[in-house]
């Protein structure tokens, strides 16, 4: 059940970063999260009035809310706006499976908070992931003129890998705060306290103008985006690491390039070489070994 879960959290990712591509050209981090957050936490609030799960919100401590509270606003704020300066920068296929790197920095964290003790596959897969990491980010190949590099390539591939350790702490964070609560419920609130924080930064930064100028289409596709991607997505999340821990947790939801590469490129034209392909593959392999 929890493979299952965490493959379908894996895609609903995928597919949430596929539709924020274009957004992410028109609008600061900050600025394209704010609705997208606040459509998908009160959706999932409003699921959990109507199927009367509110009991989650007594079982809450001021402990377990600060670990939920922290880790939303790493994850969220910090590491899903590092992800979206890097995507602009470097394209999906790129910066997609770059950031997917966060769990051989989850079991880093782990060992050295948690005092866990490394297996062989650690090592290894922390080996394919450095890689992959360094194929995908591949800036001059005589072969294919598509590996090209492009504007801000080093910048980029430094923003997907800064999000990937926030993404890191996070999971670190988001498991002692999920014990013994329903996932549904704990989504209900803690998405929506991530959207206030995000309108805040908004507010300070003055860019409701932006928002304003954006077409219907373009509002139709970042709320369906912020329903899949922070309502669907974040339940999903919150039921696989009750179901199998932070780190397989992390490891199974890491599976979003197998995803978003295919998707870059037929929805979005993207092009890619096979150094991406190949980095791809080994990002995706060394995670799996780390697990």
């Amino acid at each position: 059940m929890g493979l299952l879960v965490g493959l379908l959290c894996a895609f609903t990712w995928a597919t949430g970063s596929i539709m924020l591509k274009t957004l992410s050209k028109k609008l600061d981090p900050f600025t394209l999260n704010a609705p997208r957050a606040l459509a998908g936490g009160l959706a999932t609030f409003l699921f959990v009035l109507a199927t009367g799960r509110t009991a989650t919100y007594h079982d809450v401590t001021l402990e377990k809310l600060f670990y939920l509270l922290s880790s939303i606003a790493i994850g969220g704020i910090a590491g899903d706006s590092l992800y979206i300066l890097s995507m602009a920068r470097i394209g999906v296929s790129r910066a997609f499976p770059i950031s997917s790197s966060y769990p051989a920095f989850t079991l880093v964290f782990a060992m050295i908070f948690l005092h866990e003790h490394p297996e062989w596959g650690v090592v290894a897969g922390l080996g394919l992931i450095t890689v992959g990491i360094l194929l995908i980010s591949n800036r001059s190949s005589k072969s294919s003129p598509e590996a090209n590099p492009t504007p801000g390539m080093a910048s980029g591939t430094a923003l997907a890998m800064a999000a990937s350790l926030c993404w890191a702490v996070a999971m670190i964070l988001v498991a002692p705060g999920m014990e013994g609560l329903d996932s549904i419920g704990v989504a209900s609130f803690r998405t929506p306290a991530l959207s206030l924080m995000l309108w805040g930064i908004v507010a300070m930064r003055k860019t409701f103008p932006h928002l304003r100028a954006l077409s219907r289409k373009e509002w139709v596709i970042m709320i369906v985006g912020g329903m899949i991607g922070w309502g669907l997505g974040s339940v999903l999340f919150l039921w696989t690491v009750t179901l199998v821990g932070a780190t397989k947790a992390a490891i199974l939801t890491s599976v979003s390039p197998l995803f978003a590469l295919p998707m870059s490129v037929v929805l979005l034209g993207e092009k890619i070489n096979t150094w991406v392909i190949l980095g791809t593959i080994l990002t995706v392999v060394g995670i799996i070994l780390v697990g």
